[in-house]
């Protein structure tokens, strides 16, 4: 996703197949999980609720991390496709 289709979905705020999370954190994982068993969807950590850009920072480690995270409590166990950006 290029950073003009990023600001966009963000502009045009949550929806039902849209969710913004400050972090990855149990309501981010029970919200992937949502749309994993509907039409799909998603979700941009680092979001606020209002929409504000609030960024999270990342190591080199944690993006897998997050992932295994999204592992462990989900099942059956979700793999979500996982893209950065910054902005």
């Amino acid at each position: 996703m290029n950073e003009e289709t990023l600001l966009d979905f963000i502009k045009n705020g949550e929806s039902e197949t849209v969710e913004f999370k400050s972090a990855l954190d149990q309501a981010a994982i029970e919200t992937l999980a949502a749309f994993a068993k509907t039409k799909g969807g998603y979700v941009f950590v680092g979001v606020a609720d209002s929409g504000k850009i609030v960024g999270v920072k990342l190591g080199n480690e944690t993006i897998p991390q997050w992932l295994n995270q999204i592992k462990a409590n989900t099942f059956p166990t979700l793999i979500p496709d996982v893209a950065t950006a910054a902005i």
